[in-house]
């Protein structure tokens, strides 16, 4: 991009940044809560645990929360009954609609995986204002009900606002619509407020002590919870697009072969075949049941594919490709431009775009920044001043392996 364009991009994003007004009103929150009540009362019957929690904690306060689910934010909202301002991705903001209701709720705009001083002061204001911060410390949504590593950046945001810190832990959300699913099913979601921290507390802990101890709090495995509780899930899609998750076989360790459809999933190489019961567990239809549940699966998988990276790197050859890939081109809030349909390959040291009658983009691994997946199949991250996002056409296709594969070797290369 030019400097002229670069310029033109700033100069869009000073205005939309001085039009923004990070408030709320309790009376828009309230509208909007009758209005969506009944559906999330149909699908997720929530219920909240120690509510008061939340309407004891003297405001200014901080409300962390493990990130399960699509619906989370409005979930623990809706149960706790007050307006929450919370911290989400700048993605959400580039459709008007939902600007306009992010707006609407005192949402603060944040580029995720990297560092951004404009969030910080707007929470800042927030604070000022006596709110409640709402902030998912993952970052991202769990892919296979186990909890992502939280930023770092989350426990100096603790330790700097010197406010009080309450937790919300939600039981039940990943089996009502997990991240890999275009739709929920029906689940009851229980979530349980706890007041875990006061200023006093904070100013007596280090950084790390307060690193480990959240940690420690927000830390969930929902296959763990789930043997305990048993909840039924209600639908009959319930392992469609796992594909989006899962893409090696664990019986012939095929990649790109699996194919969901309704309750199973399928490996057009072997034929193995595994169903999702109602409990959300896997079960034999042929062949041996390898895994009872998608985050073990995920975990062998992930061992498979850095096995993977590890060969290609030492024999240079291509790690992943694939075709009919849409390229966008943007930053931040503001909407994306169009690249084009192509191929896109990973390479030990780069990643290259090839679109058809357009020059080859082509950049380092190691100047990816803030590498993250949006609304389930869209890839995106920045390389400079500039946002790249891809989404494959099928919407079935799995950038969660193109993740991880960036992740793997940008961690080798800092070793």
């Amino acid at each position: 991009m030019s400097d002229e364009g670069r310029a033109r991009r700033r100069r869009r994003r000073d205005a939309q940044r001085a039009k923004r007004r990070i408030r709320t009103s309790r009376y828009i929150y309230r509208f909007l809560r009758i209005v969506a009540w009944p559906v999330f009362a149909f699908f997720f019957h929530p219920r909240g645990e120690n509510v008061d929690a939340i309407r004891k904690t003297p405001r200014p306060f901080l409300l962390l929360a493990n990130h399960a689910s699509v619906v989370d934010p409005f979930l623990v909202s809706i149960v706790a009954n007050v307006p929450i301002q919370y911290v989400v991705s700048d993605s959400q903001f580039r459709n008007r609609f939902v600007s306009m209701i992010l707006g609407l709720v005192g949402a603060v705009p944040k580029t995720k995986a990297v560092s951004d001083l404009e969030t910080v002061k707007n929470i800042v204001g927030i604070k000022r204002r006596n709110g409640i911060i709402g902030v998912f410390p993952e970052g991202q949504t769990s892919w296979d009900g186990y909890n992502l590593p939280i930023v770092k950046s989350t426990f100096k945001l603790v330790k700097s606002l010197k406010i009080p810190v309450v937790t919300a832990k939600i039981y039940g959300a990943y089996f009502a619509w997990p991240r890999w699913s275009p739709r929920p099913r029906r689940n009851s979601v229980t979530i349980r407020y706890d007041r875990v921290l006061d200023t006093q507390q904070l100013k007596q802990m280090s950084l790390e002590e307060v690193e480990t101890f959240l940690t420690n709090k927000l830390h969930q495995n929902v296959f763990d919870d789930q043997r305990d509780e048993m909840r039924p899930v209600l639908g009959p899609h319930l392992a469609e697009y796992l594909e989006r998750l899962l893409f090696v076989c664990p019986a012939c360790g095929s990649f790109h072969t699996l194919r969901s459809s309704r309750r199973r999933v399928e490996c057009s190489s072997c034929g193995h075949t595994v169903a999702v019961n109602r409990f959300g567990y896997f079960e034999q239809r042929r062949g041996p049941l390898v895994f009872s549940d998608a985050r073990a699966w995920n975990d062998w998988q992930l061992e498979q594919l850095a096995a993977h990276v590890e060969s290609a790197v030492r024999s240079g050859a291509t790690i992943l490709e694939e075709r009919s890939v849409r390229i966008q081109r943007g930053f931040k809030t503001q909407p994306l431009d169009e690249v084009g349909v192509g191929t896109v390959r990973l390479h030990p040291d780069r990643l290259v775009f090839d679109v058809p009658g357009a020059e080859e983009i082509s950049f380092a691994v190691r100047d990816i920044e803030g590498i993250n997946i949006q609304n389930n199949e869209k890839l995106e991250f920045y390389v400079a001043d500039d946002l790249f996002r891809l989404t494959t056409v099928d919407p079935r296709g799995n950038t969660y392996k193109w993740l991880k594969a960036v992740e793997f070797l940008q961690e080798d290369s800092s070793a």
